[in-house]
C-alpha cells in the first residue's frame, strides 16, 4: 500500500469510529430540558408534556401495552395519577421500561411535582 492509500484508509475507519461512537440517545441526554435558571417554574406545557410525549406515549398511549397501568393523554391524565407516576419515575425510577431520563429530564420531572404541577 501506498502511504497517500494508508493515510485515506485510517482516516476513514476513525470517522466511522467516531460516527458509532455517538449513539442518538447519547446524543439527546445532552440537551438539557430544564429550565437554565435554577428555582425557576416548570411548566407541562413547555417541559414536561415532551418529555412524556417522548418517553412514556410509546407504550402508555391508547391501544399500547402500557395502558394496563395507565393511558397518558396529556396533563389531565398526568396529574391524575401523580402520586403513581412520581413514585415510578422519580422515586423507585422504574420507568421508563427498558430506557432511562437524562439527569436533567429526572429533575425538571421532579421540580414540576414539587411545584404543584403547573399546566
Amino acid at each position: 500500500m501506498t502511504m497517500k492509500l494508508r493515510k485515506i484508509s485510517a482516516g476513514t475507519a476513525m470517522a466511522y469510529l467516531l460516527l458509532l461512537a455517538c449513539t442518538k440517545k447519547q446524543a439527546e441526554e445532552f440537551k438539557p430540558s430544564a429550565p437554565d435558571v435554577p428555582g425557576a417554574k416548570v411548566s407541562y406545557a413547555a417541559v414536561i408534556d415532551p418529555i412524556f410525549k417522548a418517553r412514556c406515549n410509546g407504550c402508555h398511549s391508547a391501544g399500547r401495552s402500557g395502558t394496563v397501568a395507565w393511558t397518558f393523554s396529556g396533563f389531565s391524565s398526568v396529574t391524575a395519577d401523580a402520586d403513581r407516576i412520581k413514585n415510578a419515575v422519580v422515586v423507585t425510577k422504574s420507568m421508563p421500561l427498558g430506557g432511562s431520563l437524562s439527569a436533567a429530564d429526572l429533575q425538571s420531572i421532579k421540580d414540576w411535582f414539587d411545584q404543584g404541577m403547573q399546566p
